[in-house]
């Protein structure tokens, strides 16, 4: 049973990675068609997902799960927290790959070029969703889906994520 329990809870986050990963992507992507019309493969990896909108999910809810939040509260506590996540990261995977993998420059209200008060709404906008919407739908699922399915699920969405991850962290450092 214990077993299971945590196998259902990694379904759980796993579930979440995927999903507002492919949802981050789908952003990225959509932002870059709306503006230049050109489409252009958002993120590090090969598969439609953005680590970095996972990774932001999960500090938010480390930071703010416990905090029982109005919608509003919660818009504005991640719009700073995801801004300041954002301006970070960025300069982290700069310093990393030696390469900027995106840009605000000249946008309205950018901030160091590296994030924008637009796209500080936007993740604040996502940030309610994905708590009001995803991170209880995922545990919908993860109990009500048989253990099987999230164990496959589980194993296989990480055995790719990761997979990924390493090719594509390889391929990034050889063109330093």
């Amino acid at each position: 049973m214990m077993q299971e329990k945590r196998w259902r809870t990694a379904f759980r986050y796993v579930f979440e990675f995927v999903a507002a990963g492919i949802v981050g992507w789908l952003y990225e992507v959509a932002t870059m068609w709306i503006l230049f019309r050109v489409y252009e493969n958002r993120g590090i990896l090969h598969l439609p997902v953005i680590p970095i909108y996972p990774i932001g999910a999960f500090i938010l809810l480390a930071l703010l799960h416990k905090k029982k939040l109005n919608p509003f509260v919660l818009f504005l506590a991640a719009s700073v927290i995801t801004t300041m996540f954002e301006l970070g990261s960025s300069y982290l995977l700069e310093f990393v790959f030696h390469q900027q993998f995106w840009t605000y420059e000249g946008w309205y209200l950018s901030i160091l070029d590296r994030s924008c008060v637009i796209s500080s709404a936007i993740f604040g906008i996502m940030s309610v969703a994905y708590f009001f919407g995803l991170h209880p739908l995922s545990g919908k699922f993860s109990r009500s889906l048989p253990a099987g399915v999230c164990i496959a699920f589980t194993v296989i969405s990480a055995a790719a994520l990761l997979t990924d991850f390493v090719i594509s962290v390889t391929e990034l450092l050889k063109q330093r």
